[in-house]
């Protein structure tokens, strides 16, 4: 059987590049749209020569321009009210704009691609471009980053309401009525939805889409880049438990509940036992950090690759989330084999074993995050370093590779190989 070609788009960056690499190694990419891709071969060598850390975002080591259709005027408004006002409504407007006037322009273009059998978009940029594939006789595939916007905002909202103080930390919430639509659409129009987590999954099932139209395809890491250390851990119980948050500072993320917990720890027996380090942007009114800046150590936002480097500074990675689609900062902490706790609205469930390389806990949980903190921080040295070394082997599932391996597998099911 001849392999199926597909035609991937992306309307900003996110997975996308790999997604694109993976399926040219199948020789299965007819043609990847996207609003940014350095092309040229040439290029990509020197900005991988030095060392360009913004630049070398732009592409991915594999992928030359040969297949890729990239077209930069999409983009390039969000790019200035960015760099000129941060996470403004200006900018996030700015998004609603590009993806809607992408998805127009992959549209009119996807009868050129008469060979191709599939059309995979992501969402928010594939409304239009799907209903085309529709008429065309392709299949029709959207992805889903995150979980689906109905439960998004039913859980958010009530977020909002239970702590209303954080509620303005909490973006995305609210979208213009088109764009809202689109949203909400994208899977019911597609002929098959791919959920980076079971908890995506159950999102999508919560609004009527088909259990067989769904699967899940999780995230890859470069886990090759992560550096991971089994040094001496012998000083473990004598010496403070690090504990690191890593992103934005921000409800979504549920911040008043972690926030919560280390108060409570720091007034414990285990005051002088625990630290706490936060990595990131702070997300709407920063005087709401204030009070609790004596209590942590706050770094401000640094590169991917500088945090892969500085995992190996912590013990365990805290993400008592909210809502999130994934997580892919769970993947990377466990990578440099940091244990991780987390909630069941990621994908940690996936990687994690309780208690043998982290915790899950409830949502909204101050009490549970604390009770997972004592109970590593009563680790002798050898638990913990069987615990480092568990949360690694369970990273290297989540690599790129075996990404493209679940991939073809995922297409062979589907008669596409």
């Amino acid at each position: 059987m001849c392999k199926a070609k597909i035609v991937l788009s992306h309307s900003g960056k996110q997975h996308s590049y790999q997604v694109a690499r993976a399926l040219d190694a199948l020789g299965m990419l007819d043609r990847f749209y996207t609003s940014s891709y350095i092309t040229n071969k040439k290029l990509q060598q020197w900005l991988i020569s030095r060392n360009d850390q913004y630049w070398t975002r732009r592409f991915v080591k594999g992928l030359g321009g040969s297949k890729v259709s990239a077209n930069w005027r999409f983009e390039l408004p969000e790019v200035f009210w960015r760099l000129k006002e941060g996470k403004s409504p200006r900018a996030q407007r700015a998004v609603y704009r590009r993806d809607e006037q992408f998805d127009a322009y992959v549209a009119a273009r996807l009868k050129r691609h008469h060979g191709a059998k599939v059309f995979w978009g992501f969402q928010g940029s594939c409304h239009s471009s799907l209903k085309t594939a529709h008429v065309l006789g392709m299949e029709a595939w959207c992805e889903l980053a995150t979980a689906h916007v109905t439960a998004a905002q039913r859980i958010l909202g009530e977020e909002a309401r239970l702590q209303p103080k954080w509620a303005e930390t909490i973006d995305n919430l609210i979208f213009p009525a088109a764009y809202q639509k689109r949203l909400e659409e994208e899977p019911h129009l597609a002929t098959k939805v791919l959920a980076a987590s079971e908890f995506t999954k159950n999102t999508l099932l919560e609004v009527g889409i088909a259990a067989e139209k769904i699967d899940i395809l999780p995230l890859g890491c470069d886990i090759e880049h992560v550096p991971y250390l089994e040094s001496d851990v012998s000083d473990f119980p004598q010496r403070p438990l690090r504990v690191l948050y890593a992103g934005t500072l921000t409800q979504r993320k549920g911040l008043s509940y972690l926030l919560e917990a280390m108060v409570a720890l720091k007034q414990h027996v285990l005051a002088k036992e625990v630290e706490f380090h936060f990595i990131g942007g702070i997300q709407g009114n920063t005087s709401l950090i204030q009070p609790y800046l004596r209590l942590m150590h706050y770094h401000n936002p640094i590169s991917q690759t500088e945090l892969f480097k500085r995992y190996n500074q912590y013990d365990v990675l805290l993400l008592p989330t909210i809502f999130e689609g994934f997580g892919l900062v769970i993947v990377e902490a466990m990578a440099a084999g940091l244990p991780v706790i987390t909630t069941p609205h990621s994908i940690g469930p996936e990687l994690i074993n309780n208690g043998s390389n982290g915790f899950i806990i409830p949502i909204r949980d101050a009490r549970a995050i604390e009770k997972a903190i004592i109970k590593i921080r009563n680790m002798d040295s050898d638990s913990y370093m069987q615990m480092r070394k568990a949360a690694r082997k369970a990273a290297e599932n989540y690599s790129w590779q075996t990404y493209s391996q679940r991939l073809e597998a995922m297409l062979l099911r589907e008669d596409l190989i």
